[in-house]
């Protein structure tokens, strides 16, 4: 599925190593912040549970696991538009197929994207929906969940490989409400004490260990460095220890 700071494309750097971490005595994998499943949906684990704050996104994911029989092809402009402004109308994973299918660079409701200027055929939508059913058929054995992971019961988590997908600092926002990175640090160290937890980001406090660094060039304007004429730049993988 199309989603910003979508690990897709980096996704055959990401998942062996993540898989490593996975054997015999896991209890089970966890992402608390899934986004549009493109990591969840090529890990190898009995035990597979997705969780994510927005419950649009996740009623979408929940739909495409039970039935895409029923999901348009595409989204033209009026009916992006008409969604966006009646939300309550609508069914919340056809709010969620709208707001990220058909957004641009598929940010939430983040401008109807066009293949150019005039076009209204739906083209880019229809791109995206399509990768949406096709991914339907890896994602049936997860468990999706609408979850703070401030709300994920410590207590009860224990052998589990958890890999963090957290908005990047100082990058393109998938939310207007501003992330509580420091609570989001604290809450790793906690949880390693008893599970592996792994972290994509840029960068991490000094207490926390890079595994793994992949150039990666961006396109989002508010993620390049003005120092940077090649837009490139370092995704890391972390573990908290």
């Amino acid at each position: 599925m199309r989603y910003v700071g979508s690990k897709n494309k980096i996704s055959k750097y990401i998942v062996p190593i993540i898989q490593s971490y996975i054997n015999s005595d896991t209890t089970g994998y966890i992402e608390p912040f899934v986004g549009g499943a493109n990591v969840i949906d090529k890990i190898n684990c009995q035990n597979k549970i997705g969780c994510d704050i927005q419950e649009n996104l996740i009623e979408l994911l929940k739909k495409a696991q039970e039935d895409v029989s029923d999901i348009p092809d595409c989204i033209l402009e009026d009916e992006y538009h008409a969604v966006k402004s009646n939300q309550s109308n609508y069914p919340k994973w056809y709010v969620g197929l709208v707001g990220f299918c058909s957004s641009f660079g598929a940010k939430y409701f983040g401008g109807y994207a066009r293949n150019s200027k005039q076009d209204n055929s739906g083209k880019w939508s229809r791109g995206a929906i399509n990768n949406l059913k096709a991914q339907s058929q890896n994602i049936s054995d997860i468990k999706f969940i609408c979850k703070d992971f401030r709300e994920l019961d410590i207590n009860k988590l224990n052998g589990y490989v958890i890999y963090c997908d957290i908005p990047y600092k100082n990058t393109t926002k998938y939310a207007t409400k501003a992330f509580p990175y420091e609570e989001f640090y604290e809450w790793c160290r906690q949880v390693s004490k008893s599970n592996t937890v792994l972290i994509s980001e840029y960068n991490m406090p000094d207490d926390f260990k890079c595994i793994l660094e992949i150039p990666h060039k961006t396109l989002l304007d508010s993620n390049k460095n003005t120092d940077d004429d090649k837009n490139v730049r370092i995704e890391r993988l972390y573990i908290a220890s």
